[in-house]
């Protein structure tokens, strides 16, 4: 699937990625499918990853910057867990 980013997307998508694990592992390998147009060509698995973090799993950083993209994916559908 390719989506445009919108400016604010690609801020946070921007933002340095810290540390070790399944959402930053994520957030790499979207940083690298991200062309110098804007445009996000993301796998249908790390589609279903990107919205099963960003609203099953709590707030925190991934949240923070996967957020508009997800609700725009999904709108209407509201996060699951609780606070981290």
């Amino acid at each position: 699937m390719k989506l445009q980013l919108s400016p604010l997307e690609l801020k946070r998508y921007a933002r340095p990625v810290r540390g070790r694990g399944g959402y930053q592992t994520l957030l790499r390998r979207l940083q690298q499918q991200i062309s110098p147009a804007g445009v996000l060509d993301i796998s249908d698995a790390d589609l279903g990853k990107l919205i099963r973090y960003s609203f099953e799993y709590g707030e925190g950083g991934f949240q923070d910057r996967s957020e508009p993209t997800a609700r725009r994916l999904m709108p209407g559908r509201k996060r699951t867990a609780q606070k981290r």
